[in-house]
This record gives C-alpha cells, structure tokens and sequence, in this order.
C-alpha cells in the first residue's frame, strides 16, 4: 500500500499562536453540548509518510509553515520513533464517501513524549503533539487537516484534548456556536489526554474553547488573516515559487490581499 500524499495546507503564511493557551477567568453560558460524532479506539499498525513529504511544521506552531533549518531539524529530531506508530482511534466521514475514514496515528518519540498525525482522504497532517520543541501543546491538541475533492476542500479536526475536561466549543467563521460532549477514548499510555476528531467539511472555526464546569480554561484562535489565508488555498492548483511567474499565480495574489495591512 502505497503511503499517503500530503497536500500543503499553506507555505509561510499562517502562525496560530501555540497549540492551546490556559485561561481560568472566563465563563460560559452556552447551550447543552452536543453528542459529538463517534470515534471508535483502535489498535492497528500504521506507516508514516517519508520526511519531507508532509508540510514542514515550525516548532511552536500548529500548522505548516516555513522553519528555519535549524527548527526543521528540531522538530525531525524531536518526532523520531521510539516506538512503532499505531493508529489509536477512527473516525468515519459519511458525508465524504460510504467507506472514507479518518484516523488519529500515535506514537512515542525517544524521550517518551506523545507524538501524532491526522489521516484522511489519502492526505496526512505533519507530526504534532506535546513531542514537538519550543512551545507544545497543553490543554488542546489538534491540528486542522485539510483536503481537496472535486467539490472543494474539506476540513478535519485531529488530535487530543486534557482529559479532565467536559467540552469543546468551537466558535464557527459564519457565527455559529457549536458545543460537543468529550466523550472519545483516552490515549493509550497517556490518560491525561483524550481523542476528540470531528468532520468540519467545508467549515472554519475562529475559536476553539475547552471547558470544565461552564469554565473556559484554554482556548486556540484562527485570526482573520489566517482563515481567508486557509480560503486562498482551497482552489488555485499552483503554489507561489521563487520565479515571476510563481510570484502572479493565483494563490500568490490571494495570500497577499489576505496579509495584514
């Protein structure tokens, strides 16, 4: 079989601040959380993609981006196995296909720190987790996933969440708020986290918020920029490159209106 294709979400133009940062101080008042969609624990062997065929990831940041050689090797030092990858837990997409499934893939890097990837649609996330250098995750662990299909491009939600917690609230680009009951199986050998994947299709949220008992106590945030950033890319088939003719491609031309002014 061969191994999965990553498709670059963005080259160099997003910077989430951190996987999750604590609060302690906010409240909410939110309606009742939502059963979230099943995921099923498995235990199954499971093949990463070769280095250098996922988007390259800095170290403090949660999604690709272009790191500096020295953080480029960071980050390959820090996600080496020790031990064998495993896929934890899978989700199925029925809105994607009758078969199509997404899976959580984890393992133990040399330190003994959580590594994980995201499969869906024959694309993989790069690694992540509290395994990578300089800022990792807490609280909130995931990573947003993004694939294309002939209608368009779709979005996955992957990763862990602290395990003492009772729901994610996500605050959807379009105003919409969407609350789901933690309820996924904890991380083999790691009980302070627990699985949360969700099928967002061609959603975005701007912010993702943990809560215990009404209490916000970490969030994650996609600014402006960073979600029409993540639009540009959801059609034009060329990524900028270093000559001219890269530098007027379409997704080139829509990165530059979505950076800050």
């Amino acid at each position: 079989m061969s191994l999965p294709r990553a498709v670059p979400i963005l080259l160099g133009v997003l910077a989430l601040s951190g996987c999750g940062s604590s609060k302690s101080a906010e409240t909410t008042t939110e309606t009742q959380a939502a059963t979230p969609p099943a995921v099923r624990a498995v235990d199954e062997p499971a093949t990463l993609p070769p280095p250098g065929s996922t988007p390259a990831m800095c170290p403090d940041k949660p999604v690709p981006c272009e790191p500096t050689p020295a953080d480029a090797e960071k980050v390959q030092q820090a996600v080496k196995e020790g031990s064998a990858p495993r896929a934890i837990a899978e989700l199925r997409l029925p809105a994607r296909g009758p078969d199509a499934r997404a899976r959580l893939i984890a393992w133990r890097n040399r330190s003994g720190r959580l590594c994980l990837e995201t499969q869906a649609d024959a694309v993989s996330s790069a690694p992540f987790g509290p395994c990578l250098p300089g800022t990792p995750c807490q609280k909130i662990c995931v990573r947003l996933l993004q694939t294309k299909t002939e209608s368009g491009a779709l979005y996955l939600l992957g990763g862990v969440v602290a395990s003492k917690n009772d729901r994610l609230q996500l605050r959807m680009e379009d105003g919409r708020v969407e609350t789901f009951g933690l309820a996924g199986p904890v991380v083999p050998g790691f009980p302070g986290y627990r699985i949360f994947m969700l099928d967002l299709g061609q959603d975005l949220y701007r912010r993702l918020e943990l809560l215990a008992h009404d209490r916000v106590v970490a969030e994650e945030t996609l600014t402006p920029t960073e979600i029409r950033s993540l639009r540009c890319n959801e059609s034009p088939p060329v990524l900028p490159s270093q000559g001219s003719q890269g530098q007027r491609s379409p997704l080139h031309a829509c990165i530059q209106r979505a950076a800050p002014k």
